[in-house]
């Protein structure tokens, strides 16, 4: 991998005070209440400094100065109207000569701009995480480059060692750790395993020379980690509308709110993207960001960390239920959840159908209505979710709808409350069962240690946790 695993030479401070001197200077606006530094186990983080109020803006970023695909784009076709197109794109359909001279200059620029629109649509055909990936990992590569602060601030590779994707990708001695993980967590790694390749054969139908598949994995976990929603009218998803700010970026997360980010138009039409704080800070307190209620499975799997306490903490059973719903029967298989979709099935079909196939979580004290409509549909005969017919018997009849009445909330369900209850345990004393087996194999592991053994047990100590909650309630 070329620069973005090497080890920086000056010290973290003086690099972070090289990237604030950099922003404030193109008109970033930090407040005197906060600093960027190192926590210990954690990465770079923001304290404050005094004590800063709730409702001040602690940082202000003209929009011109963010990096995000609206910024990249412009970047890089200023780059085809410089240096011509063949170094960048594979598919240049009119290339663009260059010209030696000043005299041949203004020909020069015609001719870019003539065919300006097809590059900008060949960018366009990229997906913003495509498009911000490939910039990161082509600007990664360059000395001059205007975010080497930035870049030098950034997680190595090796700091994104904790994901799951990493393992899958690159390996590294850690690809078996992938069947460590619960069901749902698999999943979750295994769809950005295939998002990953995806984007990566994406980038390099359209742009030449990326062959370093290490340099962008690491541009792909930063902008997958680091970005913000930012919205600009041009992005076709709300997906699409992603940004990023450096110092923003190095908020740790909280599944508590600490600050928001807002939008404003300043002096003469000009936008700004600021942080602001929703409470008050003492000196020395750490200021964070909420990156969203997501669970554990998901924190390890997006960012590669879990929280000890996380108030958005729940239990997946979606591949278990799944397996009830199509076989009719528990299964003491990891995997099934994908397998259990791709087969037709007249009870996954009417769940489809009436929008509640998959998604099956408890929390500590509920259990989702989905996860309910899930589990009496597994106690009717296949039959009842199909469609009627016009002779079948009164009974099938009046069971559809029953059902019918309690997916659409006109009815409580007992008549399913029994039944599903004892599915649900069934299944829980089998999630108990594995969660136990799966510690043990975690601990007993050597090789498998410090942080990724730490997220991994902390999986399943919080589903035994949930599913041994609800065992007590319910028997």
């Amino acid at each position: 991998m070329t620069r973005s695993g090497t080890l920086q030479q000056s010290p973290l401070a003086e690099r972070i005070a090289k990237l604030v001197s950099q922003l404030q200077s193109g008109g970033v606006i930090i407040s005197d209440g906060i600093q960027a530094q190192e926590i210990p186990g954690r990465g770079i983080g923001v304290i404050a400094c005094r004590m800063v109020p709730a409702g001040e803006r602690i940082i202000q970023f003209p929009v011109t100065s963010l990096l995000n695909p609206r910024t990249a784009k412009a970047a890089l076709l200023r780059e085809v109207s410089d240096r011509g197109a063949s170094s960048m794109f594979t598919l240049t359909a009119t290339p663009i000569r260059e010209e030696a001279t000043a005299r041949k200059r203004v020909k020069r620029d015609a001719s870019v701009k003539a065919h300006a629109g097809k590059y900008a649509n060949l960018l366009d055909s990229l997906s913003s995480h495509q498009l911000l990936a490939y910039y990161l990992y082509r600007e990664r590569l360059r000395k001059d480059s205007r975010w080497n602060s930035f870049f030098d601030v950034l997680p190595t590779l090796d700091a994104f060692g904790g994901l799951p994707l990493v393992w899958a990708v690159l390996d590294h001695g850690r690809k078996r750790f992938l069947d460590y993980l619960p069901a749902s967590t698999y999943k979750h790694a295994t769809r950005m395993s295939k998002q990953f390749w995806g984007d990566l054969t994406a980038v390099r139908s359209i742009c030449a020379n990326v062959e370093d598949v290490e340099l962008f994995i690491w541009a792909w976990l930063c902008v997958n980690s680091r970005c913000l929603y930012y919205y600009m009218a041009e992005a076709p998803t709300t997906g699409d509308c992603m940004t990023l700010a450096p110092i923003v970026d190095f908020l740790n997360h909280s599944d508590e709110e600490h600050c928001s980010i807002q939008v404003y138009d300043g002096a003469l039409a000009t936008k700004f993207f600021g942080l602001v704080t929703t409470r008050s800070y003492d000196v020395g307190d750490e200021i964070y960001l909420s990156y969203g209620a997501h669970t554990n499975s998901f924190l390890l799997c997006e960012y590669g960390f879990t929280l000890a306490a996380n108030k958005n903490t729940e239990l997946d059973i979606t591949a278990e239920l799944l397996a009830i719903l199509k076989w009719g029967r528990r299964t003491s298989r990891c995997q099934t959840e994908g397998e259990a979709t791709e087969i037709e099935s007249p009870k996954l079909t009417f769940l489809d159908a009436y929008g509640y196939l998959g998604d099956y979580t408890l929390s500590l004290d509920t259990i989702s209505y989905r996860t309910e409509v899930a589990l009496a549909v597994s106690q009717v005969r296949e039959d009842v979710c199909r469609e009627p017919t016009g002779d079948e018997p009164k009974a099938r009849t009046l069971e559809r709808s029953q059902l019918k009445a309690f997916i659409s909330g006109m009815a409580h369900g007992s008549k399913f409350k029994a039944q599903s209850t004892a599915t649900l345990n069934a299944i829980l004393d089998d999630v108990v069962n594995n969660c136990d087996i799966m510690l043990a194999k975690a601990n007993d592991d050597i090789e498998c240690s410090g942080e990724i053994r730490e997220n991994i047990v902390r999986l399943y100590n919080e589903r035994k946790q949930i599913a041994c909650a609800h065992l007590r309630m319910h028997r």
